[in-house]
């Protein structure tokens, strides 16, 4: 008689090792008491609330209707990187073309297929902290180890002294996001070309993610690595998306732009995972880079207002210290004063018993490296921001 043997589910290290998304699985959370008809104010997700700027949204529409629904070069169109090379050029002097832009199914895609091609087993790569979630797991995935630098509260702006800290014989990189996801952090344009200054020297890439650069506040200045890629060619890589300027999280287009081999390997992997990003989108983008839409200042606007708002609402509430964000559209208070009350004892007890208790969701601060604080984005009405801070404010009373 033949034992039979109980079939298993295999999974490999490179995905056992890494985690869901937190921001994603506090939004699903969220999303499911909305579902079952609970009013919850929702400070979690990473997304605008306003609709895609109508033009842009037009110019998909016309190209469903003109049939360009079909396959496009698996780097995205030559127009659409056409466009963005001509961005860069206009904007920052750099000497790129279509050849150092690939275009994919937003700019994490990017951020993954340029990290796959540079980094591998054995190698470093410095992040500075706290940093965007996705950047650990990425490197993780391609067999590299994350290395933190630490930043300083209660502007958290990386420096190159924390980077230089850190590093090692060891280290292939440095990933800086500016404006930074979740503290709004700008780096200042000295630090940032110290540091590319030092990965050149040690023949190291800087990949810069400047996913949030139009929303910058109060004289912060937002300046691109792209200003020191004619110096600095295998070094630099930017990373960029249509998501929060031109609010087109759906439409799932980013691109990243640098040196040509880099780009040629990041399309090759690429080719095996999505191939071409959208077609649709990539017509909408390319109106997008191509004409001024004046949503965009409208939305900054309209940012810069509920964070005026929010910062002081925040800080007066007890327990709660939060500094003002250079850019981006989060505020990263330090939580730590109510810990040891009631179940609170870290970020993640914290974000449970404001979404138990209050039904206001925020993402713990342990997602982004920092255990003391939680992200609040106000990508929200200001009704809805008013809610929620009373809604907190009452919570935390009850403690």
């Amino acid at each position: 008689m033949t034992t039979s043997i109980k079939p298993s589910v295999r999974l490999t290290r490179r995905v056992t090792g890494i985690r869901i998304s937190p921001t994603i699985a506090v939004m699903n959370n969220a999303q499911e008491l909305i579902g079952r008809g609970v009013d919850v104010v929702d400070f979690g997700p990473g997304e605008p609330d306003f609709q895609t700027p109508q033009s842009i949204s037009a110019a998909g529409k016309r190209a469903i209707d003109k049939g360009q629904t079909k396959y496009t070069s698996n780097a995205g169109t030559k127009a659409l990187r056409d466009a963005i090379a001509a961005r860069y050029q206009r904007r920052w002097g750099a000497r790129v073309t279509a050849d150092n832009v690939i275009a994919g199914t937003g700019g994490k895609q990017e951020l993954f297929n340029v990290i796959l091609s540079t980094v591998e087993e054995g190698d470093e790569v410095i992040i500075p902290s706290p940093y965007w979630v996705s950047f650990p797991d990425q490197v993780q995935f391609a067999g590299g180890t994350p290395v933190f630098a630490a930043t300083a509260a209660p502007k958290f702006r990386p420096t190159f002294e924390s980077i230089a800290a850190v590093g090692s014989e060891r280290t292939r990189g440095v990933i800086i996001n500016s404006p930074c996801n979740p503290t709004g952090a700008v780096i200042e344009a000295s630090e940032l070309e110290k540091i590319i200054e030092w990965c050149s020297a040690r023949d190291a890439f800087l990949l810069f993610d400047e996913t949030y650069e139009f929303f910058v506040y109060h004289g912060a200045q937002h300046v691109s690595a792209m200003r020191w890629y004619n110096e600095h060619p295998e070094t630099v890589i930017t990373v960029n998306s249509m998501s929060k300027t031109f609010a087109m999280t759906g439409w799932r287009l980013g691109f990243a732009v640098g040196h040509p081999n880099i780009i040629s390997a990041a399309s090759k992997i690429q080719s095996h995972s999505t191939s071409n990003p959208s077609s649709i989108s990539q017509a909408a983008a390319l109106e997008a880079l191509s004409h001024d839409a004046p949503e965009v200042e409208e939305m900054h606007q309209a940012y810069s207002e509920r964070r005026a708002w929010l910062v002081p609402a925040i800080n007066a509430i007890d327990g709660l210290c939060c500094t003002d964000p250079d850019g981006a559209f989060y505020l990263f208070p330090e939580v730590k004063a109510v810990y040891g009350k009631g179940k609170v004892r870290d970020s993640n007890s914290f974000a449970q018993y404001l979404l138990d208790e209050a039904r206001v969701a925020v993402v713990p601060g342990i997602a982004f490296g920092s255990d003391d604080h939680v992200r609040i984005s106000y990508a929200t009405s200001m009704d809805r921001l008013r809610e929620g801070v009373l809604r907190i404010e009452a919570a935390l009373r009850k403690l």
